[in-house]
């Protein structure tokens, strides 16, 4: 209880012991109550006000956080356009311009992205001398002469003759004939005119033979829709208005029924070449869709995939419904043992250990250019990546055109041996970087991971450095894809298949395709539309070399 009697007053650290009547007792009572409710009110209203402050700033934090995420989906959003933009618009080619890969230069090498050569436009250069027209002596030639009429080879003043003078002035022009030739074939009946016997009845003299009996179209006309079909990559229904357009109306059961045949005559090639790649030590390889429109069981979709493996004498198109790992391990078989040079899809890289894969340095570069193009603030630093990685080009370029000298290939191998290991500790330096953007940091992660495979071509200077020799030979089969889609049957997709591996195996081995088929269907004529015994004596590694001079060809795949 408060004394009300006597109650101690402290003045500035002084006791003043006064008394205080009641009412000034409770005058002060009530002050301290009231001053101690105010307190206690401001106590409870700075408690809502924290409570509150810390409610907003978490709320702050979250709003921040997902701002920052909004930010870089928008971002990574942004860069996937810019590469699309690139990809659809842009210049599709990574090789700059520059001469040709010296003679002996590993295939493959061709594509690096640096050139040494100084940039230059195609075509003649302004302010150099010309080779003139180019003669085309090699195709067939046909003279026309052209003479005055009778009644202008004469003086049109005295009307006397002219007379024709030694040698005449000569012009040249090249003219396209497409002709649909109806070969109407009548075959002579002979009757003995004896009676011993030995002959009995009518002789008739043999027909052409043919490519499939009792067929309507000739040798030539199946290799031209093979040619056009598979290799120049034109839909069957514009093949049949070009024929329309010449006079000669197909059905589309015709067409693909004869297609079909011919796919049993070329099934044994594709199966030679197969063998053949299957034996090699280095094999490029890489996949692509291809649209097949039958349902199969257990499969939803008609997504089935393209895959293509190149050696150095093979192109091998194998046309399967799933790209796991089971299609280039069937192909190559368990006792496989080599280099396999591919993208880093994981596929490839469940072959076991007699498989060692040889990254493909292109597809790094392509992240640091993803990076450079499709973030600004990021520029600079993937601008640095791809320099080196350039670097890396240009030197094994060097290395490799001083392959024919010890000396000079050491030099420039010790200098691609300490540019990669100054990429290595650098690589090393910046990951510790706390302040690495994600894509920054996903991209020096994937170059540390591949790192074993992708440093296999420096021990070995006979692997590219890259996988575009398998990119290439993937583009012809896509302008198909493009143009009609992909394949209507099971059937139809193995022709392409093989169709695709026996063209692309020619012009790899610089055979002429059109005469190659034509001669081998000839063959396969001759043997009543069935493949010829001789089938291995076709197989472009054992052609004679009168075939091979015969069937040379230098062009280029479409």
């Amino acid at each position: 209880m408060l004394d009300t009697q006597h109650f101690p007053l402290y003045n500035f650290g002084m006791n003043v012991e006064g008394v205080l009547n009641s009412a000034e007792v409770t005058k002060w009572v009530q002050q301290l109550n009231y001053w101690k409710t105010m307190h206690a009110r401001a106590v409870a209203r700075e408690a809502i006000c924290k409570e509150r402050a810390v409610h907003w700033e978490r709320v702050a934090r979250q709003r921040e956080k997902q701002i920052q995420e909004l930010t870089d989906q928008v971002e990574a959003l942004q860069a996937k356009v810019i590469w699309f933009q690139q990809q659809l618009f842009g210049r599709k080619s990574e090789q700059a311009p520059g001469d040709p890969p010296p003679e002996g230069e590993v295939p493959g090498e061709s594509s690096d992205p640096v050139l040494e050569a100084p940039n230059r436009k195609r075509g003649q250069q302004p302010g150099q001398k010309g080779h003139g027209r180019k003669l085309r002596t090699g195709l067939p030639t046909e003279v026309v002469v052209h003479a005055l009429a009778a009644d202008r080879q004469c003086c049109p003043r005295c009307g006397r003759p002219f007379r024709i003078f030694p040698g005449t002035e000569d012009s040249e022009e090249i003219t396209w004939e497409v002709v649909l030739v109806r070969h109407v074939h009548q075959r002579v009946r002979y009757q003995p005119t004896y009676d011993c016997g030995a002959v009995a009845g009518i002789v008739t003299a043999p027909g052409p033979a043919k490519l499939i009996p009792k067929g309507l179209f000739s040798i030539v006309f199946w290799v031209r829709a093979l040619l056009e079909k598979f290799l120049f990559q034109t839909p069957l229904y514009r093949l049949r208005e070009k024929l329309e357009l010449e006079g000669l109306g197909v059905s589309p059961g015709t067409l693909t029924g004869g297609l079909k045949r011919l796919g049993d005559l070329l099934q044994p090639l594709v199966a030679r070449i197969l063998e053949r790649s299957r034996a090699a030590d280095h094999w490029h390889m890489d996949e692509t869709r291809w649209m097949v429109f039958v349902e199969v069981e257990g499969k939803a979709g008609y997504r089935w995939w393209l895959w293509v493996v190149v050696t150095k004498d093979t192109v091998a198109y194998i046309l399967d419904p799933s790209r796991s790992g089971d299609v280039p391990r069937n192909h190559l078989g368990e006792d496989a043992e080599g280099i396999l040079s591919a993208d880093r899809y994981r596929a490839y890289q469940t072959l076991g250990e007699k498989i060692r894969i040889a990254f493909c340095w292109t597809h790094v570069r392509r992240d640091y250019l993803k990076i450079r193009d499709g973030y600004r603030r990021l520029r600079a630093w993937a601008e640095a990546w791809v320099d080196r990685i350039d670097e890396l080009f240009r030197i094994n370029r060097q290395r490799l055109k001083a392959r024919s000298q010890p000396e000079t290939f050491r030099v420039h191998d010790q200098a691609l041996r300490e540019a990669l290991a100054r990429m290595a500790q650098e690589r090393g330096r910046q990951r510790e970087d706390p302040s690495l953007h994600e894509v920054q940091r996903k991209a020096l992660e994937s170059l540390k991971n591949h790192w074993e495979g992708l440093m296999l071509f420096v021990d070995h200077p006979e692997i590219p450095m890259d996988n575009s020799e398998a990119e290439r030979r993937l583009r012809n089969p896509v302008v198909g894809r493009k143009n009609y889609y992909g394949s209507g049957a099971i059937w139809s997709g193995t022709l392409a298949a093989g169709a695709f591996t026996i063209f692309q195996t020619l012009l790899l081995n610089g055979i002429h395709p059109r005469k190659f088929l034509e001669a081998y269907f000839e063959a396969c004529a001759r043997a009543g539309g069935r493949v010829p015994e001789d089938l291995e004596s076709y197989l472009p590694w054992n052609l004679s070399p009168e075939r091979r001079t015969a069937w040379s060809y230098r062009g280029r795949s479409p």
